[in-house]
């Protein structure tokens, strides 16, 4: 029989790590930070990319955008461009299915429509990797004032995640009882936007002070020394420019809502692992694809940058009893998340020596790397490092950025023209440089490189993108 230890994921869209990591964060996650106590929170986690099917293509690849060809958000025929993960790309769920594990995926996938069944993986559910028209299995009714698409509060039915982790609680009560390990990975839409959230939940923040305004928020385009891709929004729920205070204050109910919301659906899962008598044999995480800027620059959602807002996750993992915790100020990316689990599950031997290394109770990492490419059709082509203190954006179309973390942590003095700074940014340029060579980064290079935020298809960067599913 095989030994090897069951792995659970659990995966949010765009959760911030400042709702678990900042003392006194109005956020209400108790669930959440009593898994803190039993699990490693690695305080330096970072996504790869902050888009969703680029960052979910490396986690489960291991490859950079680049690499693995998903440079863009993809959904089957619904988003531009078409496209998806590309078939030759094996992932790490194929790699445990072959080793003998169950795989179960339920939820969001974000690389191509049906593609996790085709990769001979069947047991997928709610998901758009499989079979299910999502559109068609929640039915919520709402109350109130609506603000589309950034809030709603739900007053009656129940809503995919929620029945996303409840066949979740199914399938730990299933597989508990097989003498086979298995893999499973839940994956939630939220606290995503749009922000549709039970009343319950929404009401937990009802004593936010009237004149509450997200910190760091300044008028949208109005901060200097940025780059030219930060001054247009490139999707219609980034025009922040008709939200009131009372709309600013109302959306971040609804966010804080939405993770107290996920938060309980969390426990319910957690206490099902220990209920099964799964705590022994099972590496349990938890985290999210990417943040969320929520006012912050005057952005919400996300966009062509490097803010910690979005750059920044939660990065929870319990390993049974306790095994080897490890200290939490390494610096760790998301994409090297799954090939972590599989390590600590017993299963090195599936993966390559490079990625073993990059590990997280293998690493001593000081710093991060970060890309970007493309959102929607848009050419973004930008790279970054980050290191305790400093962080370094570079692009070969647009403005170099340069932030001092420690005097400046809300990023709004762009450092990379002044001379008092030039040692430093020339340091992590070059390191900089050194990484994207290693892995091949055609960026690095000589080339062609089109206007920032004009399309692949040619067509100028003034054109507005319009959201029709085909």
């Amino acid at each position: 029989m095989n030994a090897r230890k069951n792995i659970v994921l659990f995966i949010t869209d765009q959760w911030r790590w400042d709702t678990l990591n900042v003392p006194g964060h109005p956020a209400k996650l108790p669930n959440l930070q009593a898994f803190r106590k039993e699990a490693t929170d690695f305080q330096n986690a970072f996504t790869t990319v902050p888009l969703c099917t680029p960052a979910r293509g490396s986690l489960f690849t291991g490859k950079l955008p680049h690499q693995n060809g998903t440079m863009d958000n993809v959904q089957g025929t619904s988003f531009y461009p078409h496209g998806k993960l590309h078939p030759d790309q094996t992932t790490y769920l194929e790699r445990l299915q072959d080793d003998g594990y169950h795989v179960s995926f339920i939820g969001k996938w974000h690389l191509g429509d049906g593609t996790i069944l085709d990769r001979g993986i069947s047991d997928v559910s709610l998901s758009d990797g499989g079979s299910t028209e999502l559109m068609d299995v929640a039915n919520v009714v709402f109350e109130g004032p609506e603000k589309k698409p950034y809030y709603a509060t739900s007053v009656s039915g129940k809503p995919l995640d929620e029945q996303r982790v409840d066949l979740a609680l199914e399938k730990i009560a299933q597989l508990s009882t097989s003498a086979r390990p298995f893999c499973l990975v839940v994956s939630l839409h939220g606290p995503h936007f749009p922000h549709n959230v039970p009343k319950q939940y929404v009401d937990l923040y009802n004593d936010l002070p009237d004149d509450y305004m997200p910190e760091n928020w300044c008028p949208q385009f109005s901060e200097e020394g940025k780059p030219l891709a930060q001054s247009a929004f490139y999707w219609p729920c980034q025009d922040t420019s008709d939200l009131c205070q009372q709309d600013w204050r109302r959306t971040a109910q609804h966010y804080w809502g939405f993770c107290s919301y996920i938060d309980a659906m969390f426990g319910r899962l957690r206490n099902a692992i220990t209920q099964h008598g799964l705590d022994d044999n099972t590496v349990l995480a938890f985290t999210a694809d990417h943040g969320e800027m929520l006012g912050a620059h005057g952005w919400f959602d996300k966009g062509p940058f490097f803010y910690e807002e979005v750059m920044r996750i939660p990065m929870l993992i319990r390993v049974p009893n306790g095994e080897e915790l490890r200290q939490p100020d390494i610096f760790v990316s998301f994409r090297d998340l799954f090939s972590t689990l599989i390590e600590r599950s017993g299963g090195e031997t599936l993966l390559e020596e490079e990625e073993v290394s990059r590990t997280f109770w293998k690493t001593n990492a000081d710093h991060a790397f970060y890309v970007y490419d493309a959102y929607q059709g848009r050419q973004f082509r930008f790279r970054g490092i980050r290191n305790a203190r400093y962080k370094y954006a570079w692009s070969p179309h647009d403005l170099e950025e340069l932030y001092d973390l420690e005097s400046d942590p809300q990023e709004r003095k762009n450092l990379a023209t002044d001379p008092q700074f030039d040692e430093i940014k020339s340091t992590l340029k070059e390191r900089l440089f050194l990484w994207m060579n290693a892995e091949g980064d055609w960026l690095a290079g000589p080339g062609h490189h089109p206007p920032v935020g004009s399309y692949i298809d040619g067509r100028d960067r003034s054109e507005q993108h319009i959201h029709v599913p085909v």
